[in-house]
């Protein structure tokens, strides 16, 4: 369609802004069924600020001025410099018309300018005890070369529903298993002395976890910098980060780490950010000692939030495992699909 506007969003365009806002709610009540809504404050904030390890573009597509489409770029610069992560939205009264295939043309324009030979995104499909989601996604990116790389299963976590007597059990039959450790718990801005090791434990999060073979992402650049530059900006973007780590006594060592995001104008839903465990400390339950105090402190914090979501690779059998237990469910099937540029 020749009269398909691509614009780069202005912050400062408050007309604009609230369009592009109320086109993504838009495609997340129809696609996405009971998934967490953008916040606007949070939108615009993250319009202005972004963590320095990465750029990030943001693009509107327009017809007869109305915003019926969106791209979102992360290039990432501090380490996987050949990638480009990227989500598309197009309005569900305006498919099929041609502004998902103009946008999806741009990104890889965009991603050859750059000098990036691969993309990645995410469609979404349904699982049997979840809501019935809008699976034309999968098909879009299939007739555009994008290969299905990875699964991942979101879950939901209802707190309204969380039987308290059950996690404190779950929680003090942790602690048998877990001698030798104590457990450290901030908001937003973690004590230094853990800060190089939240760092290496960041950096696990892209070697760790279980991923499809054909999925090209590399290991991470982080180092206390980062965590602090990524500190800074939650902070600036008005996030509530609430964290916990475990340490091993004995050694000072930094054995996991979990945190959970709690955005502004947000009150009904909270995001579960990084969870790990350093391999050499598995098996002592301290996955589950974080869940569950982290948990708590959400509970603590903010007593109406009802919905925590998290994702976890179809075949973590251990973090799934623990998730159910204390009160995750399925929710979704995300499929990240990529494809390389020739």
């Amino acid at each position: 369609m020749s009269d398909i506007e691509i614009l780069p969003i202005d912050p400062l365009d408050a007309e604009l802004v609230g369009a592009w806002i109320t086109m993504q709610n838009a495609v997340i009540a129809h696609d996405t069924p009971g998934d967490a809504p953008y916040a606007v404050a949070h939108q615009r904030l993250r319009l202005a600020l972004h963590p320095s390890a990465v750029d990030v573009e943001r693009y509107v597509a327009r017809i007869d001025g109305k915003v019926v489409g969106a791209t979102e770029l992360v290039l990432f610069l501090a380490d996987n410099q050949h990638l480009i992560g990227f989500e598309l939205e197009v309005h569900p009264d305006h498919r099929r018309q041609g502004i998902g295939t103009r946008l999806l043309e741009f990104v890889e324009r965009r991603a050859a300018e750059t000098g990036r030979d691969t993309l990645l995104t995410g469609v979404v499909d349904s699982v049997e005890d979840g809501p019935k989601m809008d699976h034309a996604g999968q098909a879009f990116a299939g007739a555009r070369g994008y290969a299905s790389v990875d699964n991942e299963i979101h879950r939901r976590n209802d707190l309204f529903a969380v039987d308290d007597d059950d996690l404190a059990k779950l929680y003090v039959d942790a602690w048998d298993k877990a001698a030798g450790y104590e457990l450290i718990q901030w908001v937003n801005h973690a004590p230094d002395d853990l800060a190089e090791g939240i760092a290496a434990m960041r950096a696990r999060m892209y070697t760790d976890p279980p991923m499809g073979e054909e999925l090209d992402i590399r290991p991470a650049v982080y180092d206390v910098a980062r965590v602090r530059d990524e500190e800074r900006v939650c902070a600036e973007r008005g996030e509530l980060q609430l964290a916990a780590a475990v340490r091993e006594v004995a050694t000072g060592e930094i054995a996991g780490l979990t945190d959970i995001l709690v955005f502004p104008g947000q009150e009904e839903h909270a995001g579960q950010n990084d969870t790990i465990v350093d391999p050499a400390h598995r098996g002592k339950r301290l996955g589950t000692i974080l869940k569950i105090a982290n948990q708590r402190l959400l509970r603590a914090y903010r007593p109406k939030l009802r919905y925590v979501h998290t994702w976890n690779a179809e075949v973590n059998t251990h973090m799934i495992a623990i998730n159910e237990a204390i009160g995750y469910r399925r929710f979704c099937r995300d499929i990240e699909v990529q494809k390389k540029l020739s």
